[in-house]
């Protein structure tokens, strides 16, 4: 007979952080489905590069999240990677709109809650199996 193997459970930081993540593929969906409409009404090359951004980290946070019960160290990195990219993308959106002030900030919270919950010890254990 087979015998059932227990596996180490997910410690509570990397829950938090694939919990964080996946409200943010939820309200990225949300994002892109209201610039589709708003795409059809005011459309410009600049527009397109922002819901190509906007898309293609939503999709690869996706992706990321389906994988991370794999528990390769890549995911993990790959995921940390991703949350630089999105608040640096953010902080930069800002930086061109000019409204670079304290919402700015809050808005570097998540990756940054992110970053710091996948960079602990427990998640490194984690991901190292």
């Amino acid at each position: 007979m087979t015998e059932a193997v227990q596996s180490e459970p997910m410690p509570v930081p990397v829950r938090a952080a694939r919990f964080i993540m996946t409200l943010d593929v939820a309200f990225g969906l949300v994002g892109i489905g209201i610039m589709i409409i708003v795409g059809a009404v005011a459309f410009s090359p600049a527009y397109v590069l922002l819901f190509l951004y906007a898309a293609s980290t939503t999709a690869l946070m996706g992706w990321l999240i389906s994988r991370w019960p794999s528990r390769r160290k890549a995911v993990r990195w790959g995921a940390v990677a991703l949350e630089l990219v999105l608040g640096g993308g953010g902080l930069i959106v800002k930086a061109v709109d000019g409204d670079l002030g304290w919402t700015a900030l809050v808005g570097l919270l998540i990756p940054l809650a992110v970053v710091v919950l996948l960079l602990t010890p427990a998640a490194a254990r984690w991901f190292d199996r």
